[in-house]
């Protein structure tokens, strides 16, 4: 039941996991939070890999703006009603700019060039036109960004055109209804 709503590998679980207890201003203790963080996911000779993407995502420029925001939460479950459906999902980061609301997502998948992360970019824009649009019918704020943050190479990735992704998710779950 742990893994609800919590896709992914035995490592980006890990990484999301130590992600949501570290401290991320300091990155203080994340050496002990990967070590039990990889072996509550099986994995414990995999803890230093942990560690090494949790510090990459923790020394971006998003995070790293995030946490000067003053107003950022981890591991936020979010759903809203869209037509006669409950959307919902977990958002690894969110916080408040003066654009609006920011979302970041990890992703801890193998990706490394330039041409691989397009290509994944195509597989996300539901999974981010889903978190904004149901944040911003939770909260009644604007969402101004997604941010995909790809780990194995510490590439932040802004969601083009959102609100087409938005207006995209409402049509699917029109069409998924009706």
């Amino acid at each position: 039941p742990y893994r609800k709503g919590r896709g992914g590998t035995n490592i980006g679980r890990a990484v999301h996991s130590a992600l949501q207890s570290v401290d991320l201003s300091t990155g203080q203790g994340i050496d002990e939070i990967s070590q039990a963080q990889a072996a509550a996911e099986g994995i414990p000779n995999r803890w230093k890999e942990v560690a090494y993407l949790a510090q990459i995502a923790m020394d971006s420029n998003v995070v790293r703006e995030a946490v000067a925001s003053g107003r950022y939460f981890r591991e936020v479950y979010v759903g809203a009603p869209v037509g006669s459906v409950l959307l919902e999902g977990f958002i690894d980061l969110v916080f408040e700019s003066e654009e609006g609301l920011i979302i970041i997502d990890y992703k801890t998948d193998g990706v490394e060039t330039a041409d691989e992360i397009a290509r994944s970019m195509d597989r996300y824009k539901l999974q981010g036109g889903s978190y904004a649009l149901a944040l911003e019918r939770a909260t009644g704020k604007v969402v101004s960004k997604v941010i995909f943050l790809f780990l194995h190479t510490g590439s932040e990735v802004v969601m083009d055109d959102l609100p087409k992704a938005m207006d995209g998710v409402q049509a699917a779950i029109e069409e998924l209804v009706s």
